[in-house]
């Protein structure tokens, strides 16, 4: 090689001491190895995309579990919730190839069919219904069979038990699925201990009283069982794309019981016991239909359609032993129905053009039963039309506004209320490459109450206190912005800093008034205050050892301000930390939370809730997947939060005990079986929830 070497440059004319040197040269030159490293991440003005590691997928059970491992900057999954939000607290929609999908359709998903996870802001896709943000599971597709995947889940400390049954079946363009779940819920350790204060102007006619009720959870008993099954049909090519999907929920809680100790500062009433004996029973069934059509090459329609019928019904009863006797029963017919159409059309590449039509419409019959009978209906109808437009240059720019006008219309048993009010939306990203994004939106607009918050019917909730609706209330208006930017530097590095402003105007807070029958109090509604909520964040994920040691941090600084009767600001630091660790099929995960106090938005009542924090071991491969958890082990007491107010006539000091922060441990297996070639994965389908109520509580 040598001798090759210098004859070659000898021939190019080089003199055989300048060839020599050459070549020394050359043997003494080492080159050093070279690792090309993919990218498992990157953004750009629409879309950011993440591929998750084959260790993270085989390590979580379901879908939400592996966005929490996955820790993707831009939104923050709560371990205690699953609920999936934006870093900035806006919800997420959530789809598996572009299909939407529901909670329980996540808990669905077989993981290691995830190819990869996509964030969108301000998607062009029609086939996101218009959602501001959302996030899409990209699964492997295959050409024929199918899956069934078990999970059971059972609790101790806490006496909860979970099984869950989901089935898919796809033959070429044909997918079905099959879902059914079951949950069981005892607990011995409910209730409320409460220190109310009343000031009464003229009390059952002796005139002015100032009043301490004291009341002490002696014993209660809670039960709870819920059943969900669904069924789907979704046929699926190109240009069209056809689900239709029926579903039944119930919901049955047969013991709600309390048995407390009651004191009084007053002589009007002596030291006794009191005794709530409640049950309710809600079921639904709802029909859902999502449609697609790519018209043509520049345009597409996306059609919601869903029709849902349940009953609900409700039974209280308060007693005092030798003494006031409170009856609240209430059943409930309901029909809902919702069409939505979404038309995109794309001139160009840059130039997208979204129009969104929306009817909403409730109807609740509600016959209450007892001490206050009385029968009510509710016909509340919602009208939208709004029109979007996003312009994307280059893949870096993504600039959008949007205008939406909503009609509200209320029939509350004779109560005629109407109302109509904008919703606009303005957005920017900028992405100069893969690495680098800042975003920035704002939005003004307008939310309404509930219909039971409009309830003109009035009950009785203790010998002291009685609670009505308040037909007259008026919806209040709402502005906030963000403003974000994420750096993903390489694989190891995710970074996303944060900025946000909310504001509500006349929000709708209770009212507290001694205008109850025979001079007791009345809590109502009304318009009044406003509340303001802005926090300055930073999310940081680090990922060591080749990615087997995950790190996340998020720390925000929370200034609130509220004004009205309920006035008062606060500003406090929170974070939560978690921590992942791989170890062949094994991984370790933990995290903290730390503890919150705020005003909550709609009431003047302020909520302190203690610190959590979890640990958690599993194994996972092949269908297996068994993990064993240990959450808030030194939180032995049964609180679940710490509530207070303070107004004009009425203000207390509550702890309410449960389940949320309750030491439990908990071990969950997880067996997948697949059959077939090539399973074709679509999305999942799931139990859909009871119907939402009107009844006034």
């Amino acid at each position: 090689m040598k001798f090759i070497t210098t004859l070659t440059l000898m021939f190019l004319g080089v003199g055989m001491a300048a060839a020599q040197e050459i070549q020394d040269t050359i043997k003494a030159q080492e080159l050093n190895e070279v690792v090309v490293e993919a990218a498992n991440q990157r953004i750009n003005a629409e879309v950011s995309t993440y591929i998750p590691m084959a260790r993270q997928k085989n390590a979580a059970q379901n879908a939400v579990a592996l966005l929490s491992q996955m820790s993707i900057p831009q939104i923050d999954v709560d371990p205690v919730s699953q609920a999936v939000k934006t870093a900035h607290g806006q919800n997420v929609s959530i789809f598996i190839d572009y299909v939407p999908a529901t909670s329980e359709d996540l808990k669905g998903m077989k993981t290691q069919d995830v190819k990869k996870v996509e964030y969108y802001q301000h998607p062009s896709d029609v086939r996101f219904q218009g959602a501001k943000y959302a996030v899409n599971f990209v699964m492997q597709k295959y050409e024929w069979g199918g899956y069934t995947k078990i999970n059971a889940n059972k609790w101790f400390g806490v006496n909860r038990t979970e099984g869950e049954l989901y089935s898919k079946m796809a033959y070429k363009r044909m997918t079905f699925d099959v879902y059914a779940d079951e949950i069981y819920l005892t607990n011995r350790h409910m209730g409320q201990n409460s220190v109310e204060s009343f000031k009464f102007i003229d009390f059952h006619g002796s005139g002015p009283q100032s009043i301490t009720r004291t009341s002490e959870t002696k014993s209660s008993l809670y039960r709870n069982n819920s059943n969900d099954f669904s069924l789907r049909a979704l046929y699926n090519t190109d240009h069209i794309q056809i689900s239709n999907r029926i579903a039944y929920s119930l919901t049955n809680i047969p013991h709600n019981n309390l048995n407390s100790g009651l004191s009084y500062s007053s002589d009007l009433f002596p030291i006794l016991e009191s005794s709530t004996v409640a049950s309710s029973k809600d079921w639904a069934l709802r029909y859902n239909g999502n449609y697609y059509f790519k018209l043509s090459q520049w345009a597409a329609l996306n059609v919601e359609a869903s029709y849902t019928y349940g009953r609900n019904t409700s039974n209280s009863n308060y007693s005092i032993p030798d003494g006031l006797t409170i009856i609240n029963n209430a059943k409930e017919d309901v029909h809902k129905y919702v069409t939505y159409l979404h038309l995109n059309w794309n001139p160009n590449k840059a130039n997208q053009f979204f129009t969104n039509f929306g009817v909403q419409h409730d109807w609740n019959l509600i016959n209450y039963l007892g001490n206050s009978p009385s029968k009510q209906k509710y016909d509340v109808g919602i009208y939208f039309l709004g029109q979007n437009y996003q312009h994307i240059f280059n893949e870096k720019w993504n600039v959008g506004a949007s205008l939406a006008w909503i009609w509200e219309t209320n029939r509350i048993s004779g109560i005629k209320a109407d109302n109509n009010f904008p919703q606009t939306n303005i957005n920017a990203t900028w992405s100069p490459n893969d690495k680098n994004q800042i975003y920035f939106t704002a939005n003004y607009g307008s939310m309404f109450p509930s219909a039971s918050q409009k309830s003109p019917n009035m009950l009785q909730q203790d010998e002291l206190m009685w609670y009505r609706g308040t037909p007259e209330l008026k919806d209040y208006k709402y502005t906030n912005g963000m403003l974000s930017y994420t750096w993903l530097p390489n694989n190891k590095w995710q970074l996303n800093a944060d900025a946000y402003f909310g504001y509500i105007k006349d929000r709708c807070v209770t009212l507290y008034s001694p205008t109850g029958p025979d001079g007791t109090m009345l809590r109502q509604y009304f318009n009044g205050g406003d509340y303001f909520s802005d926090y300055i964040g930073m999310s940081a994920t680090g990922k060591f050892f080749g990615g087997k040691l995950i790190a996340k941090l998020r720390p925000q600084f929370w200034m609130r301000k509220t004004t009205g009767d309920y006035a008062w600001s606060n500003n406090q630091l929170t974070c939560t930390a978690q921590l992942t660790y791989y170890l062949g099929n094994f991984y370790f995960f933990g995290w903290y939370m730390t503890p919150s106090k705020y005003q909550q938005d709609h009431s003047g009542i302020i909520s302190r809730t203690p610190s959590k924090y979890q640990l958690q071991i599993g194994w996972g491969k092949g269908a297996w997947n068994i993990s064993a958890s240990a959450y808030n082990f030194f939180h032995t007491s049964w609180d679940d939060y710490k509530e207070s107010l303070t107004s004009e006539y009425y203000s207390f000091d509550r702890t309410t005990f449960g389940t949320q922060h309750h030491a439990r441990y908990t071990i969950s297996v997880t067996y997948t079986v697949g059959y077939g070639k090539k399973v074709q994965r679509k999305n999942e389908m799931s139990g859909s929830g009871t119907a939402g109520s009107a009844i006034l509580k």
